[in-house]
């Protein structure tokens, strides 16, 4: 089953393409073509943040293959899902628009140039962060310290307008929850060996922007449920900031809203019966992690694998009102 589920994304495309050569499927697959010799979509072709999200894509099935055990598409895929790297200007430290022929767009804004329309529904501000698969190897290439400035900028910042884009103007703003681009936005800190500003800023989103009560509803439409769906991950602590597309998935850790939390498994397809999340003193004010044990065990780290928590067991944070700033450092 699964060597099927691969091949049809190597083999069978281009077949499927074939029979739908006047479809506008077909169309657009073949502009997708066109793009390919250039390694990033460039804008006087298409729309360039798509640049971004071509080559996490590309990443995610090349996770997929390596699962498989297929190393020729995977190296293949995982060339491609590092293609980021061609949409970033090292000068600016944004990925700015490109054109066909490889010239930098000039005068260039990361709020303004290109917003919503070269940055799909949003601005280069927002688009930059869109590097789920290697924040570190982002950070890097635009340089740690003005990677985290720039963030560091950017919430208390957007906590005024309770992280939302007035008139749905996402592009004038630089985190807005209502919109997905910004969505990961809080848990990029603990890539960066800042997890407790993770904690702080993701609790911050919860209160600002999510509020509590009905008068205090969100500042958007649901999204196919992915409103809610971030909503409940964040407040039960847990997040995984590439969708858990990696070979070996992992989850994140944010900031518990509750003292417990039990996640019923069921004791199917291998797995245990609950794993259970336990925030000691967690509240309003308690929003930062001390230490934490994994089944037991000191757990240092931000991530644990979420191969331990299908197995079942138990998270224990304990919560203080001040950051430790010795914990979750990432390794």
């Amino acid at each position: 089953m699964k060597s099927k589920a691969i091949s049809t994304v190597t083999k069978s495309l281009p077949y499927f393409f074939d029979n739908l050569y006047k479809s506008l499927v077909f169309n657009r697959y073949s502009f997708f073509l066109k793009t390919l010799k250039y390694k990033y979509v460039p804008y006087d072709l298409g729309r360039f943040s798509n640049s971004m999200e071509y080559s996490f894509d590309d990443w995610t099935v090349g996770q997929f293959a390596k699962s498989l055990g297929k190393e020729q598409e995977y190296n293949y895929f995982n060339d491609r899902g590092n293609w980021w790297r061609n949409a970033i200007d090292v000068s600016s430290g944004y990925a700015r628009m490109k054109d066909s022929k490889g010239e930098w767009y000039k005068d260039f804004d990361p709020f303004k140039s290109g917003a919503n329309h070269h940055y799909v529904e949003g601005n280069a501000w927002q688009l930059t962060f869109f590097v789920p698969q290697d924040i570190p190897g982002l950070a890097k290439m635009i340089g740690q310290d003005v990677f985290l400035k720039r963030l560091e900028w950017g919430f208390p910042e957007s906590e005024k307008w309770r992280y939302n884009g007035p008139n749905d103007q996402y592009w004038d703003y630089p985190v807005v929850q209502g919109n997905q681009q910004s969505m990961h936005f809080a848990y990029i800190f603990n890539w960066l060996n800042k997890p407790w500003l993770t904690q702080k800023w993701s609790r911050s989103i919860g209160e600002r922007y999510y509020g509590q009560g009905v008068s205090n509803a969100y500042l958007g439409d649901e999204d196919q449920g992915q409103m809610s769906a971030w909503y409940i991950m964040n407040a039960i602590g847990l997040f995984q900031i590439d969708g858990g597309t990696r070979v070996k998935p992992i989850y994140e850790i944010g900031s518990p809203l509750f003292e417990e939390v039990k996640i019923k498994l069921g004791g199917k397809y291998g797995r245990g019966e609950q794993f259970i999340i336990i925030a000691k003193n967690a509240n309003k004010k308690n929003m930062y992690i001390q230490r934490a044990t994994l089944n037991g065990k000191p757990l240092n780290t931000f991530y644990f694998d979420a191969s331990e928590l299908l197995k079942g067991g138990e998270l224990v944070l304990e919560m203080g009102a001040t950051p430790n700033k010795q914990w979750g450092l990432y390794q």
